[in-house]
């Protein structure tokens, strides 16, 4: 259905709206500006909605055509184990893509590498964002839109509250992040998210492929990167929205009609969003010492959120009662 509705749109795109249909091309270009800088708008639902739909169609069709195939010709033939690593390897290749684009968009923004640039020139400096910045946002407004979907769709696990909350909280900062023109901020918490889950869900392929001691070796990584970028670097910067901020700006400025929602409220509103962002994430840290307990003691590498991580029904049982 997603093929059709895609086709549909891109038909739309060439024959009706002659190439700059908003489910397809960017909106809201700043006339005349120098640097074919854009605002947000309106008309940005489109273009989410459009990426929506892509990420159903890629996910599927890497999942069926490239990633179950290779994992059954590697001789995997647990149902479930392939639909797990078919999951797990479509979500490595999308966080090795988005988080490559994520650092490549800030090494082209002023707030590079400097938290105080978060805030410097709010909010024209903000409002007016590239071609980059706006697509690589609205594209993960897409993807994030589209997990909610896959959640529901995909097998329940221990933690499917948890991954549901973090999910709507997501999706809910980056409408709010882009509506009031803090998408630099927005950009670096992407970045420091995607990281960990590329070794996240690497770590998983290797264990299904069967190798164990890469695994184990490949979550220690994923256990320092985890650390390091969703609690100090995460905490860092919820520090700068909290506090830095303030410095920067030295008080409310609420000016809607020009792009500027910043007041103590709004603040305050991100970072209770933000925490509990945090505290999900620490949830899942506890969870991710109970593996390195079984690592180190029982020498058994199993993901802790999920009663269906074992070996499939169909097939593996047959194994079992022989």
């Amino acid at each position: 259905w997603s093929a059709v509705l895609l086709a549909i749109i891109h038909g739309h795109n060439q024959l009706v709206a002659g190439g700059n249909s908003a489910f397809v091309s960017l909106q809201h270009k700043i006339p005349g500006d120098p640097q074919g800088r854009y605002y947000r708008g309106y008309l940005d639902i489109y273009y989410v909605l459009h990426y929506v739909l892509v990420f159903t169609l890629v996910r599927a069709t890497i999942m069926q055509h490239v990633l179950m195939p290779f994992i059954h010709w590697y001789g995997v033939r647990s149902t479930r184990k392939i639909t797990r690593f078919a999951e797990q390897g479509w979500l490595t290749i999308f966080y090795i893509v988005s988080n490559s684009a994520g650092l490549y968009v800030m090494s082209k923004s002023p707030h590079w590498m400097n938290t105080r640039n978060y805030w410097a020139d709010y909010p024209e400096g903000h409002r007016q964002m590239t071609y980059l910045m706006k697509s690589y946002y609205l594209v993960q407004m897409g993807f994030w839109f589209q997990q909610i979907f896959v959640l529901l769709i995909e097998e329940k696990r221990k933690d499917f509250f948890a991954m549901c909350t973090h999910h709507i909280v997501t999706c809910t900062l980056l409408g709010m992040s882009l509506y009031m023109n803090f998408t630099r901020v927005g950009n670096a918490i992407l970045c420091c998210m995607d990281m960990a889950d590329i070794f996240l869900s690497g770590t998983k392929c290797l264990r299904y492929m069967g190798y164990e001691k890469p695994a184990e070796a490949s979550f220690v990584f994923f256990l320092f990167s985890w650390i390091y970028t969703r609690h100090y670097l995460f905490i860092k910067i919820i520090m700068s929205i909290k506090f830095e901020s303030k410095t920067v700006l030295g008080g409310d400025r609420w000016d809607p009609a020009n792009g500027s929602y910043y007041t103590r409220p709004v603040i305050a509103c991100f970072t209770i969003l933000l925490g509990i962002l945090q505290l999900l994430l620490l949830y899942w840290l506890m969870l991710m010492f109970r593996i390195v307990y079984r690592i180190v003691v029982l020498r058994n590498l199993d993901d802790s959120r999920s009663d269906s991580e074992g070996e499939g029904a169909d097939g593996d049982a047959k194994q079992k009662e022989e």
